[in-house]
């Protein structure tokens, strides 16, 4: 089936849906939005994640189709979400207002997952399951996201903080992709247990990477300019004392103005070991996403079989010395 399958059953679920034309144009929107960001990033995980954990359980990736489908929806409305609290809405939105954008974003979180999931072949029983654990997984993204708008107001947050953070927003939804996707295959809990830890590390990993690229962007760094405190950046805030922390507090507030003060912030990360430091988070996580990958077996054979070999592709995607960061996965995340 692959992505672009998914993204055309979408559509067409949009279709039947009853609603009126002008409120599912509205929703078509981003979802145009994430089918350039597939094609930016053709791992898109809240695609290939659940299809091919599917596929390793139950060799297929067919019937995990409306799955995929609510992942999918549930990545753009948190994407959505995101977009509007950094004030940086895609091209797309031009003409839409803040408010539809909000309404577009809380329809894809709230009520689109769990009629996808209603479309599934599947007993009722494991369907009232998914329901739960999308449910769990989305409460959890939403604890992970207010502790990273609180830890944005003030300097208080720890390094073990900001992965804890990490972990309950973007760890969280990747789980429930790989996790949901077990289960709808009929996984023994601890093999589902397994794939949900894997895709917990994976996207924790990822999304940390994303971070760090985004300070290194060449065309500036979005994060500094909305005065985000990433890992790198809380790394540095804890690790500088005195006068070295108050310098380096003065420029984060003038990189939030322009991007020129942008190079030298890198640079002072660089000494503070701080970009070291993430880069080594990152290992661990990835190394830990492979270990419950290989307590998760899949059919064929193991990494053998061909959702084996791209699962550990996806892992191996948030990896600074294998394709890169920003060129990897971390576009896939926000």
């Amino acid at each position: 089936m692959g992505t672009e399958g998914v993204f055309e059953w979408m559509e067409g679920f949009l279709g039947s849906l009853p609603i009126p034309a002008e409120h599912r144009e509205l929703l078509a929107v981003h979802v145009e939005e994430g089918r350039a960001q597939a094609a930016s990033c053709p791992e898109f995980p809240s695609i290939r994640v659940p299809l091919l954990v599917h596929a390793g359980v139950a060799g297929d990736e067919e019937r995990a189709v409306p799955l995929a489908g609510a992942c999918a929806f549930v990545y753009l409305g948190a994407d959505l979400l995101d977009n509007l609290a950094d004030d940086e809405l895609p091209a797309r939105w031009r003409g839409r207002t803040p408010a539809e954008a909000s309404l577009a974003a809380c329809t894809f979180l709230s009520v689109l997952p769990y009629l996808a999931l209603s479309r599934l072949d599947a007993p009722p029983g494991r369907i009232q399951v998914l329901t739960g654990l999308f449910a769990e997984g989305l409460l959890s993204m939403s604890a992970g996201q207010h502790e990273d708008l609180l830890a944005s107001r003030g300097e208080g947050v720890t390094p073990p903080a900001c992965r804890a953070m990490v972990e309950r927003k973007s760890g969280a939804e990747t789980a429930l992709f790989a996790r949901s996707a077990a289960v709808l295959a009929g996984a023994d809990p601890a093999v589902a247990d397994s794939y949900g830890a894997f895709g917990l590390c994976l996207g924790a990993g990822a999304q940390i990477g994303s971070d760090l690229g985004d300070i290194f962007d060449p065309g500036g760094s979005r994060d500094l300019l909305n005065g985000k405190l990433t890992l790198p950046i809380v790394h540095a805030l804890t690790v500088l004392k005195d006068r070295d922390r108050e310098a380096f507090l003065r420029l984060l507030d003038s990189a939030r103005q322009s991007i020129e003060p942008h190079e030298e912030a890198r640079k002072v990360l660089m000494r503070a070991g701080s970009v070291r430091y993430t880069a080594l988070v990152i290992e661990v996580y990835r190394q830990k996403a492979l270990s419950h990958l290989a307590a998760a077996p899949v059919s064929g054979g193991g990494f053998a079989g061909h959702a084996g070999k791209a699962l550990r592709s996806l892992v191996d995607g948030i990896s600074l010395a294998g394709r890169g960061t920003a060129a990897g996965l971390a576009i896939c995340f926000r």
